[in-house]
């Protein structure tokens, strides 16, 4: 029967091996009146993606019944054009599958049945595994790109004219990351992904190379080599005794197939550059708990923990998603107390599953008060895992490590390292790149690190059991000491004087931190504001209390700066509580007067008198004619904010009195910005202005940019009181600059809005929309509540669109 008689469709569901299925495309041909493979290349290109120009060779070399391989998304193109309707396209791709499976030559089913068997179980990480299957495409492309290149070299065609660019070498995806986090569970997924999809049916290649095996010792390549060539048919007696002659010959063998190679578990990027092939047709597929960025030319695929609702998913596959929807919050404490490790949550999954008389909140319970005993399920558990990655690290690493669980915040730099390891920043950096390289720390941003939860709660447990008493605490005072004197380094910057007598530097402490400008104090600041709140708490609750009764009063000018309120009114308490400890009066009386000043600015003025009045008994007590003064001017201030204007006056007038006689320009600039503010407030404005003037001169004498920003905006309020428009402006203007060279963003934002209102009262809209929106994205990076306000007023002051 000639190929134009035929008139049923042929159905390629019963073909036996990839031969046949090749005879049944040729008989769609010519079901479809054998069009020309010139005719069928322009049809096909446009169907595949991305749309590609096909030279009529590569398309031609599809029904060559010699062919050990077709490419799927090919082949599914010219059925499509050879008029197959699409829902038949399927029972073509999935013939086409079946027909690779079975034609694998005789004595190399292992081959194929390398790949171990994926969790039913696998949760997320479908960004990941999209980019890895999109790795796949480009060695499909390379291939495509290679055979046509092969065919029109026959046909006398300019190679490669049309065809996709693709890489002409093996690629190969790096997948690392800390200790079950799960990268092998990616990899054997993408792997199968691949596989179902009909890719890489020459040859698929997995090996454990137990680069973290508590038996075993890490595999040699060798070794590993040996076993693939072994596979790839080699017989014994040609495999070449030397590693390098063993890798020679595994390239040549794998050559021209498509392969896909798993390489799990590595040690380092060593134990597996020979097993990596050359050919582009190759794809691999490495893990390993280092880092693999070594490998030259790898994509690299750095994994984390899950986001919670990934971590949330897990555990209801394990347990039930009706368990979890059933206690919900218990559900989200468990997989927090997991810290979202993939492995943590499936292992406290199981536990539970295995226990159907516990609830979602009886494990959580289990987690809170167990720690790293409690994540485990029958032999399988985390701490051995962890251990694996620790017992290689070399002994300052290991030591470091240990020592970052006594870090009583969550983030730390180099050199809150160095200082607890008494070394310096450089020796530092060294062990954090390595324990970075080995992912037993993370990090965030540039120069800052951080500890994953049950890592902490691993190296806690090292640290008890390789560091003795004496050189945990000694950690622990260099690191609290260094925090000190970074801090009064930030206070010289920001507030350009020292608030206490200084405590020596301990032995090996590392130089601190100094600071050019206020901006890069309070950047600084703005990185460790959760580290210093718990440096201050542990300091007070380890007995550190010279620490602890100075730590809050250096960082008072950071506070009012940054509206800290929680963190500053904690740290006063947790210092005036070491000050009454080791009965220090004097320092008992600044913090009382520092907590004073956190309950003003939250305007609990009422409570902030009371304070202030313990404060001052102490301050006279000692005598301490400048701490009585600087104590006054504050009570005057809340006597005038709750509107005794009488009381405020005669307080402030005995402050002012003091601070002449002392001399002190930097105390007179804030008495006499108290002062003003209560002369503003009686409209007594004339007299506000001339005391903000010779306040602001004060302000410049002590060299404190801070206060004259503070000083010139009040002095600018005065003078839209004033109706002196101009000068208002000039002022405004002015504490603009001081303020942002000190750092002090609430006061710039305030002073951008405040300049806003007078340029828009003044038919100077476009300026005063330009300030307003300056001032929200101040408002916002701070976090403040003023923010809302000023989005309205920036509504308001937009021109309709309408």
């Amino acid at each position: 029967m000639a190929d134009s008689a035929i008139a049923v469709a042929p159905d390629p569901s019963a073909a036996a091996d990839l031969a046949e299925f090749i005879e049944q495309l040729r008989l769609l041909r010519a079901y479809a009146g054998n069009p020309s493979f010139r005719v069928l290349a322009k049809r096909v290109g446009p169907l595949l993606r991305p749309p590609q120009e096909l030279t009529h060779s590569t398309v031609s070399d599809a029904f060559d019944p010699t062919r050990r391989r077709l490419n799927q998304e090919l082949v599914a193109a010219i059925v499509q054009a050879l008029g197959v309707p699409e829902d038949r396209v399927a029972v073509w791709r999935a013939a086409c599958v079946r027909a690779h499976a079975a034609g694998r030559p005789a004595g190399t089913a292992g081959v194929f049945r390398q790949l171990p068997a994926e969790l039913a179980t696998f949760t997320g990480r479908q960004e990941q595994l999209a980019a890895l299957l999109a790795l796949a495409d480009q060695v499909d492309g390379a291939d495509q790109a290679d055979r046509a290149d092969q065919a029109d070299q026959i046909d006398g065609a300019a190679a490669g004219a049309g065809h996709p660019a693709g890489p002409r070498t093996v690629v190969v995806a790096a997948i690392e990351g800390m200790a079950g986090v799960g990268k092998t569970q990616l990899a054997i997924r993408t792997a199968h992904e691949l596989v179902r999809a009909g890719r890489f049916a020459d040859v698929q290649l997995y090996v454990n190379l137990r680069g973290f095996d508590a038996d075993a010792a890490p595999a040699d390549p060798a070794e590993v080599l040996d076993s693939f060539l072994r596979q790839l048919e080699v017989p014994a007696r040609q495999i070449p005794a030397g590693r390098a002659e063993r890798a020679a010959m595994f390239r040549d063998r794998i050559a021209g197939r498509a392969a896909l190679i798993v390489l799990d578990n590595a040690a380092d990027e060593a134990q597996i550059a020979d097993l990596i092939p050359a050919g582009p047709r190759c794809l691999v597929l490495a893990t390993s708990r280092r880092s693999l960025a070594g490998l030259d030319g790898a994509h690299l695929f750095r994994l984390d923990v899950f986001p919670p609702h990934e971590a949330l998913d897990l555990l209801g596959r394990v347990v039930g998603a009706q368990r979890v929807a059933a206690e919900p919050e218990a559900a989200e404490e468990v997989v927090r107390r997991c810290g979202l490790l993939p492995l943590a949550v499936a292992l406290a999954a199981a536990r539970l599953r295995s226990r159907p008389a516990w609830g979602l909140a009886r494990l959580a319970a289990y987690l809170r008060d167990s720690g790293l005993d409690a994540v485990r399920a029958g032999g399988r558990e985390l701490r051995p895992v962890f251990e694996l990655s620790y017992r290689d690290l070399p002994p300052r690493t290991a030591r470091a490590f240990r020592l970052l669980s006594l870090h009583p915040g969550r983030g730390f730099t180099p050199g809150a390292v160095a200082a607890l390891a008494g070394t310096s920043e450089a020796d530092a950096r060294t062990v954090l790149e390595v324990l970075l390289d080995e992912n037993l720390v993370e990090q965030r941003t540039a120069d800052r690190y951080e500890l994953h939860d049950l890592l902490h709660a691993f190296a806690l447990e090292r640290v008890a059991t390789d560091e003795d008493e004496p050189a945990r605490a000694e950690a622990v005072a260099r690191l609290l000491s260094w925090y000190l004197h970074t801090a009064e380094n930030v206070s010289r910057a920001v507030e350009t004087r020292r608030l206490l007598e200084t405590v020596d530097p301990r032995p090996d402490e590392p130089e601190p931190p100094h600071f050019a400008t206020a901006l890069d104090a309070m950047a600084w600041y703005d990185a460790e504001r959760e580290n210093l709140s718990g440096v201050v708490a542990h300091a007070a609750a380890t007995g550190h209390h010279a620490i602890a009764l100075r730590l809050p009063v250096v960082l008072l000018g950071c506070y009012q700066l940054r509206k800290d309120w929680p963190r500053w009114r904690a740290g006063y308490e947790a210092g005036l509580a070491s000050a009454r400890e080791v009965g220090d009066r004097a320092a008992e009386s600044r913090l009382l007067n520092g907590l004073g000043l956190v309950l003003f600015d939250v305007r609990a003025y009422e409570q902030a008198i009371d304070v202030y009045t313990e404060a001052l008994a102490l301050a006279e007590e000692l005598d301490n004619r400048p701490q009585v003064a600087s104590i006054l001017g504050n009570i005057g201030d809340c006597h005038c904010w709750l509107g005794d204007l009488t009381t405020a006056e005669t307080v402030i007038k005995q402050s002012l009195e003091i601070f002449y006689e002392l001399g002190n320009p930097q105390n007179l600039a804030s008495s006499l910005c108290n002062y003003g503010v209560l002369l503003h407030e009686a409209e007594r404005d004339d007299e506000a202005h001339a005391t903000y003037t010779e306040a602001l001169a004060a302000s410049r004498a002590a060299g404190n940019r801070r206060y004259e920003a503070i000083i010139a905006f009040n002095r600018a309020e005065v003078c839209v009181a004033l109706d002196r428009p101009a000068d208002a402006e000039e002022d405004y203007r002015l504490a603009l600059k001081a303020a942002q060279e000190a750092g002090d963003r609430p006061t710039e934002a305030e002073t951008l809005r405040s300049l806003a209102r007078l340029l828009a009262a003044h038919d100077r809209p476009a300026e005063a929309l330009t300030a307003l929106t300056e001032a929200l994205t101040l408002l916002e990076a701070l976090g403040s509540p003023e923010a809302a306000a000023v989005r309205e007023e920036l509504a308001a002051l937009t021109p309709s669109q309408g």
